[in-house]
């Protein structure tokens, strides 16, 4: 009886172990820990673009590379109507292990939906990685 009881310890303990290294595996980065991008209405049909990246260590780079802005008229047919680039907007990267920064903010029209489709990026001299996002639709208010 002490035999199975031990066994049936042995057994689970073993298992558990074996998921927790599973969970382990899991991290999508040896970069980013967290990151999304977000869309707050304010008056008159604007809509800030918020970052919140954070990375696992210090990074030399950290942010927005690329960023797809998209609209509907009627909640349903998306187009794309703004790209932004890293490259000609400074302020969507910055450095450190994290990086929060209202980004954009576009002129939309009230009523309007939008949504973004982002790529999160977070680099050192060991390498990097990047990291696509969509956000949630939001309405542009009056």
């Amino acid at each position: 009886m002490k035999l199975k009881r031990f066994s049936l310890i042995f057994l689970v303990s073993i298992l558990l172990v074996m998921q927790c290294n599973v969970m382990a595996l899991e991290r999508s980065s040896n970069y980013l820990d967290a990151y999304g991008v977000y869309l707050t209405p304010q008056s008159g049909g604007k809509i800030v673009i918020t970052a919140d990246i954070d990375a696992l260590r210090p990074m030399t780079k950290i942010g927005v590379t690329v960023l797809h802005l998209y609209e509907s008229s009627n909640g349903v047919d998306f187009h794309l109507v703004r790209t932004y680039r890293s490259g000609d907007y400074p302020e969507m990267m910055g450095t450190g292990m994290h990086f929060f920064e209202d980004i954009i903010t576009y002129n939309g029209t009230p009523g309007y939906r939008y949504f973004v489709d982002a790529f999160c990026y977070a680099g050192d001299k060991t390498g990097y990685d990047e990291k696509a996002y969509s956000s949630v639709v939001k309405t542009a208010v009056r």
